[in-house]
C-alpha cells in the first residue's frame, strides 16, 4: 500500500483558510462634523454625469451635421472653368 502523503506529489498545497474579519480594513470612526449622516447623500454626481453625456451627444450631432453640410455643398458647387490664357491680351 502507498504512504498517505505520496498521492499529493506534484500537487499545489491546499488553500489556507483565513478569517474574513482579518482581511477587512477597520471601520473609520466618525468624529463630530465629519462625514454627515448617511441619509443625506448628494445628487450632484448623477446630474453631472447626465450633463456630460448630453454635451457629448450634442457635440457629436453637430460634428455629423457639419459633415453632412460639407458633403451636400460639394455636390452643388459648379465646376471651375478656367479662362483661355492663350488668347492675346488687348
Amino acid at each position: 500500500m502507498r504512504a498517505s502523503g505520496s498521492y499529493n506529489i506534484g500537487m499545489p498545497p491546499p488553500p489556507q483558510i483565513y478569517d474574513i474579519k482579518e482581511q477587512l480594513l477597520p471601520r473609520p470612526s466618525l468624529a463630530s462634523g465629519e462625514g454627515g449622516s448617511p441619509g443625506q447623500k448628494s445628487s450632484a454626481g448623477p446630474i453631472v454625469g447626465a450633463v456630460i453625456i448630453v454635451v457629448v451627444l450634442i457635440l457629436g450631432a453637430l460634428y455629423f451635421w457639419g459633415a453632412h453640410l460639407n458633403a451636400t455643398n460639394q455636390e452643388n458647387n459648379l465646376p471651375l472653368i478656367l479662362g483661355n490664357d492663350s488668347a492675346p491680351v488687348q
